[in-house]
């Protein structure tokens, strides 16, 4: 697994409440999505990694997408079908990443909005590497992680529902190394603010 177990835990045991928590659009978001649906000219079939609660899922669906809802948190997953959404549970690292209503037909895009954070450092190129293949020429990726070094275990919650994440943080030129190494042709990595100290590297790319 890509992914700290106890990430994935916490998650599955806050789910709702999280997604409560992520439901406004922040606006750096907006602007990625715009950038991705105008990119693929307004259609295509997009699979997403670590969906959550379906924010993005349901914008990109509103300017044209189709969009394959995956999470390697059960909760989120269960979450989406109670929502009456298709959703998959899904490890990027390890499992099938083909379009099950699509065989042998590559995604044109990859979505994957700051939940490559929580991928491994050592494992990283290798999960860029496995989106780059299910693809096809020319398809777009959206990824942002946070900028900075190192590693970092950030608590959230309180004592009586505590929520651990462990998080990789990567500065630009070995960001853009490991995306070049993948397989995909960098366009743009811009920097992005969420909340204040809360700084992104947003990757616009398409596989070369």
């Amino acid at each position: 697994m890509s992914t700290d177990p106890d990430t994935v835990r916490s998650y599955d045991r806050v789910a709702a409440e999280y997604a409560a928590e992520a439901a406004a659009m922040p606006e750096w978001v907006a602007t990625e999505i715009d950038a991705f649906v105008t990119e693929l000219g307004g259609s295509g079939r997009v699979l997403e990694i670590g969906s959550g609660g379906g924010r993005d899922a349901l914008e990109l669906e509103k300017r044209g997408m189709s969009v394959r809802r995956t999470d390697i948190a059960k909760g989120f997953v269960e979450l989406l079908r109670e929502s009456g959404f298709e959703a998959d549970l899904l490890d990027p690292l390890t499992d099938d990443l083909a379009d099950p209503q699509r065989p042998g037909t590559p995604y044109d895009g990859i979505w994957a909005c700051a939940c490559l954070i929580h991928v491994a450092r050592e494992d990283f190129g290798t999960v860029l590497g496995r989106l780059a293949e299910a693809t096809r020429t020319g398809g777009r990726l959206h990824a942002s992680v946070r900028e900075g070094e190192g590693e970092d275990v950030s608590t959230h919650g309180s004592a009586a529902a505590p929520r651990r994440y462990v998080e990789t943080y990567w500065r630009e030129p070995a960001l853009r190394s490991a995306l070049r190494d993948a397989g995909w042709l960098v366009s743009e990595v811009r920097r992005c603010v969420g909340k204040p100290h809360d700084h992104w590297l947003s990757v616009r790319a398409s596989r070369a």
